[in-house]
């Protein structure tokens, strides 16, 4: 069973996320477009060559991420709100312990490393933001990925080998 999560528009294509459950009811993502379903961005990339253009990067990180994650966590596309947000929860967690602590608990994050969504030759970077847990994470996806050839073969996101993501470095 398919559940539309969200869609995006470039120009006269659009894309539409969808989660499904496979065999033991763990959830998993697809990209439809025109009249095929993606589990992975590699072959979507090279299908769909408008998202890998720089315009479109914010939409690709969605994409990306959408494949990946889910439609819950949250592409940071204002680098400056973020860090103001970020800020602003961090002083209030220190001045009120009662507060649950999404940051505190942690490093104090490098948040001036943050930036919007952009393509830098073949790798798109952005940072998300974890629905749970409030904290960033840094995202770089290579393509084409070394090995894209192989992955063709195979299905899902675990074999999606340009796709990289880590918590976001402390300062």
């Amino acid at each position: 069973m398919q559940k539309t999560q969200s869609q995006w528009k470039i120009a006269d294509s659009l894309f539409i996320g969808c989660e499904q459950q496979d065999d033991r009811g763990k959830p998993s993502f697809i990209i439809l477009a025109g009249d095929k379903a993606y589990l992975q961005g590699a072959q979507l990339l090279q299908d769909y060559p408008c998202l890998t253009k720089a315009e479109t990067a914010e939409i690709t990180a969605k994409i990306v991420l959408f494949l990946h994650r889910g439609e819950h966590d949250s592409v940071v596309v204002d680098a400056d709100e973020f860090q103001k947000s970020y800020q602003s929860r961090l002083l209030q967690e220190q001045l009120d312990e009662t507060l649950a602590p999404l940051y505190r608990q942690h490093p104090e994050f490098d948040i001036n490393r943050v930036h919007p969504p952009q393509w830098q030759s073949n790798r798109l970077s952005f940072f998300f933001v974890e629905h749970n847990t409030g904290l960033p994470y840094y995202v770089s996806y290579d393509y084409p990925a070394a090995g894209m050839e192989q992955s063709l073969f195979l299905s899902g996101p675990e074999h999606d080998p340009g796709f990289e993501c880590r918590l976001l470095a402390s300062l």
